[in-house]
């Protein structure tokens, strides 16, 4: 399975979201994997990542790239929000032919076509069957949208309602309050852009006590 299976969203807000990772298998392929993790990095900063980060080292919000480059050693990490890029991504990738495992997620109809146009077909496809249980024990769906964009749950609902108030006073902007978020997102998968924009959108639904 994958952390980045589990988004909540809509098809109009999750069509610009396209969470990838690089994986080596342990035991298989992963002694003597970083230079194929620093090209998976490599390649992919050059399509208008907005966020990238290994699972141990942090994101790009925390940590700077260049010394993620240096001491990477896991999972690693990119985020984009245009299928034309994931499609060049994914050309450069079958090209590049690290043999590293690439999971790629998304809306299926969108993905399938970049794998198409970039002559990739797909080893396995997965789904997401939702949450069973306690459902009403979940935060309303405006702010799930958002924590489920850390597939680890570091990005807590406490934490977006406080950056709904703050940006609702004027203390900060939603695309402040976006990277605040995704600082938060360990490894990497949280894509401000959009957090910036469902926050955006949180704004206009809640209201917040000022007294």
């Amino acid at each position: 399975m994958t952390h980045t299976l589990h988004r909540r969203g809509t098809p109009a807000n999750l069509a610009h979201d396209f969470p990838m990772h690089s994986i080596p298998a342990r035991g298989f392929n992963n002694e003597g994997c970083k230079p194929k993790l620093q090209g998976f990095l490599r390649v992919a900063q050059k399509y208008n990542p907005v966020n990238l980060g290994e699972s141990k080292l942090g994101n790009k919000f925390v940590r700077d790239i260049q010394d993620m480059y240096d001491h990477l050693s896991t999972i690693t990490h990119a985020v984009l929000t245009d299928p034309d890029d994931v499609t060049e991504l994914l050309k450069d990738m079958k090209q590049e032919d690290f043999g590293m495992s690439l999971t790629l997620s998304g809306l299926l109809e969108t993905l399938f076509a970049c794998c198409k146009k970039a002559d990739i077909t797909p080893h396995v496809i997965e789904y997401s069957l939702g949450v069973q249980g306690r459902t009403e024990k979940l935060p309303e769906t405006e702010i799930s949208q958002v924590t489920t964009m850390c597939g680890h749950a570091m990005i807590s609902q406490g934490l977006v309602r406080r950056m709904i108030r703050k940006i609702k006073t004027g203390e900060m902007t939603p695309w402040e309050g976006a990277v605040e978020l995704t600082k938060q997102c360990q490894c990497g998968i949280c894509n401000p852009v959009r957090a910036a924009e469902l926050l955006e959108e949180c704004c206009a639904l809640y209201a917040v006590n000022v007294a």
